[in-house]
């Protein structure tokens, strides 16, 4: 969900740029209504199609659009092949993959930190490889000042959460005395909304509401309880400190070495946490203020809001030469 939203603020930072964009995306009902609602054009993969299949789509596509560029944010790596045929036809780019087969795109975007990507490769193709988070591209810039609530904790597991740790967390938080006011994101693709719902209805302490606009929501918070990934990288732009969990090996290895610029406090993979101190470690850390602020402080230095503007410009540029 985080890659489709990030794509979608860039298509309209490009539309500014008077730059038309199109989206190729696996069918499915929530995604596709969500870019009907912004009145991009869309194309659609079956569930099972490969990249073979990938490939002669756009191919078609290139016949009836005449795209100047494919702008790839996908995790899984794609083939030689797949480059060689595109970049004869037009400029690639792509976002958020380490894969050595990226390097035949004709860009490279890294919005993480340069630590986490291979140091060999970088050196090699500094010319084509755009690193740091002064690229990334977040979700819908809201910043607003507005009043801390006390003891207030924004929870958010990302767009699926397929490990279920927001059931895990809300467990752990209503064994709990505390006081506080959690308000608990649901991402459009959770399949287990109901069974969240209806553990809370007897404390008033837990709220829900749908993952529309969090940028929007985090100045209002004390501090965040998220899963690492592009939201993390939002909380740090809204000053919101954060404690913050890993969903997978590779994660656990990128929020270390995010960890490492005191910007959030970083939990551990899911696997290895013991979720019922997860409350004490919450409020230990709002009422530690000179690592609070820390926090804050250095999470806004590490992201600033304009990298989808400097994205949408390297690709303008880049489709000009």
């Amino acid at each position: 969900m985080g890659h489709l939203s990030r794509c979608i603020e860039l298509a309209k930072c490009l539309k500014k740029h008077n730059t038309t964009s199109y989206f190729l995306i696996k069918n499915n009902h929530i995604a596709t209504e969500l870019i009907k609602k912004t009145g991009f054009q869309f194309f659609t993969l079956s569930r099972s199609d490969n990249e073979k299949k990938e490939l002669t789509t756009l191919l078609e596509l290139y016949k009836k659009i005449k795209f100047n560029c494919v702008f790839i944010d996908s995790k899984k790596p794609k083939k030689e092949i797949f480059f060689k045929k595109l970049n004869a036809l037009c400029k690639t780019i792509v976002i958020d993959n380490t894969d050595k087969n990226s390097l035949n795109a004709n860009l490279l975007i890294w919005p993480w930190g340069k630590e986490q990507y291979p140091k060999n490769i970088l050196l090699q193709n500094s010319h084509k490889i755009l690193v740091g988070p002064k690229y990334m591209l977040l979700g819908k810039i809201t910043k607003n000042k507005i009043a801390k609530i006390p003891n207030s904790i924004l929870i958010s597991m990302g767009g699926a959460d397929k490990r279920h740790l927001t059931e895990k967390i809300i467990s752990a938080f209503k064994k709990t005395k505390l006081k506080f006011r959690a308000t608990i994101i649901i991402g459009k693709f959770f399949s287990n909304k109901k069974t969240i719902t209806d553990s809370i209805k007897r404390d008033n302490r837990f709220f829900i509401v749908n993952d529309n606009n969090i940028i929007a929501l985090m100045g209002s918070y004390k501090i965040g309880i998220l899963t690492y990934g592009i939201t993390t990288f939002e909380a740090f732009f809204s000053g919101l400190p954060s404690v913050v969990i890993s969903h997978s090996i590779e994660n656990d290895r990128y929020a270390k070495k995010t960890a490492a610029y005191n910007c959030m406090f970083y939990l551990g993979n899911y696997r290895s946490i013991n979720f019922y101190k997860l409350p004490y470690i919450t409020f230990k850390l709002m009422r530690n203020h000179k690592l609070y602020k820390k926090y804050s402080a250095n999470g806004k230095k590490l992201v600033d809001g304009k990298g989808t503007e400097r994205v949408s410009k390297k690709i303008i540029s880049l489709i000009r030469c």
